[in-house]
Formats: C-alpha cells, structure tokens, sequence
C-alpha cells in the first residue's frame, strides 16, 4: 500500500491522536464514573500515541520529500 499524500497524512496522524483517546475517555467516564474513564483515556492514548509513531518511523510518513 503506498503512503497517502503529505497533506493527508497530517490530518490521519492528528485524528489517530486525538478521537480515540478523547472518545474512550467519554464513554469510560459514562458507563463506569470519573477515575475509570480517565484510565481509559490514559490507555487508549498510550495505545494512539504507538500507532501514530509506527506510522511517522517505521512507514516513514513524516517525510513530505516523496511527494
């Protein structure tokens, strides 16, 4: 699969970023009270931040000399 364009890339990095652990951290603090919910964030954000650093590293998608 080849690498999205540079301008897409940024977008994708920041939303793997940003709605997983914002959205798990909702629906933690809904279901199971305050302190769960944090928790919940706090892991699915650790998990997000590896994905993203997967990306940028080992995919190699912070280079926008390709494009």
């Amino acid at each position: 699969m080849s690498k999205p364009p540079f301008y897409l890339r940024i977008p994708i990095l920041m939303a793997i970023l940003c709605l997983p652990p914002i959205g798990a951290t909702q629906i933690g603090w809904y279901f199971w009270g305050k302190a769960v919910g944090l928790n919940c964030g706090m892991i699915v954000g650790a998990i997000s931040v590896t994905v993203a650093g997967y990306l940028m590293y080992i995919k190699d998608w912070r280079d926008f000399e390709d494009d």
